[in-house]
């Protein structure tokens, strides 16, 4: 009989899943097919600025409005490699496994979801999860990832395997610093204690942690409203006096606002190079406030 082991490592062979990368140019639109970018480097930046939280990767249900998945660094991410797991974790086992290799000496660019646990319905639910939060973040450069279903032969599968772990190793050599920093976020600690990437001071332009902050209370300590309260945020980060995008948790706690915004929305506001508020008046008053208030013209 085997053991409870074995068969979780069965379990998890037989919904792996490859899956090849093409990236796709959508600044010219083609009557037939597509053509193809080989500007993997804005990927590359994607992932490392998903791992130090200043774009972070969007994994959301397509079908369930509501319904977004957190991600979680199984080591610190590198360029061209990045190993993670994305799930709701209401569970020990509520992940599936996503290994991101752009950086193979062997194979083209590719993805490998592990989806052995019930966080996922189906293999596809994932890949398109994956492939959305990939395209979330390659829009603003015109690019968008198309992900080919890779059947790989016995050699094939050893061949991956192996590769991945040497890109993997070969990152671990690379990592500086900033990276291992960077991934103690990545990990809970304790219950009770506050993690250090939560605290919203470490996100603001140096020498100007107070007068930001003082601004913002005043703009949203009596609002309840996700729009009255997310364009101050907003006006800051486009004034790009936020260094890097306020963690969601960081939010909450400075504000008393758990749970009165989703992540969705919330990065969607954070997020000033889209077009969310370009028709909004009431944002663009917030805006000349802030601009008046920091004197930047």
């Amino acid at each position: 009989m085997r053991s409870e082991k074995n068969k979780n490592m069965a379990k998890a062979k037989c919904n792996s899943r490859l899956y090849k990368l093409k990236l796709v140019d959508t600044s010219e639109q083609l009557i037939i097919g597509h053509k193809l970018s080989d500007n993997w480097d804005a990927l590359c930046e994607a992932i490392l600025k998903d791992f130090r939280g200043e774009k972070v990767f969007e994994f959301v249900h397509p079908k369930i409005e509501g319904m977004i998945y957190s991600r979680h660094y199984i080591r610190p991410a590198c360029y061209g490699y990045a190993a993670l797991r994305v799930g709701q974790f209401k569970t020990g086992d509520d992940y599936a496994e996503v290994y991101i290799n752009l950086d193979s000496k062997k194979y083209a660019p590719y993805v490998v979801l592990l989806n052995s646990s019930p966080a996922f319905k189906t293999n596809q639910l994932l890949a398109d999860i994956v492939a959305r939060a990939f395209n979330w973040v390659l829009a603003d450069k015109k690019l968008r990832i198309v992900m080919e279903k890779w059947v790989p032969t016995m050699e094939e599968t050893m061949g991956w395997i192996l590769d991945c772990v040497e890109t993997s190793r070969s990152c671990e050599k690379g990592y500086d610093a900033d990276d291992l920093k960077d991934f103690g976020f990545e990990k809970l600690l304790k219950q009770g204690r506050k993690r250090k990437s939560d605290d919203l001071t470490k996100c603001i332009k140096k020498g100007f942690e107070e007068k930001v902050l003082s601004w913002l209370h005043s703009m949203i300590d009596d609002t309840r409203d996700i729009p009255n309260f997310m364009r101050p945020m907003r006006a800051v980060a486009e004034l790009q006096l936020f260094t890097s995008i306020p963690p969601l948790l960081g939010f909450y706690e400075e504000f008393n606002k758990k749970g009165m915004v989703q992540k969705t929305a919330y990065y969607e506001y954070m997020n000033w190079r889209n077009d969310k508020c370009d028709d909004d008046e009431a944002y663009n008053d917030i805006l000349n406030l802030a601009k008046e208030f920091f004197g930047i013209s």
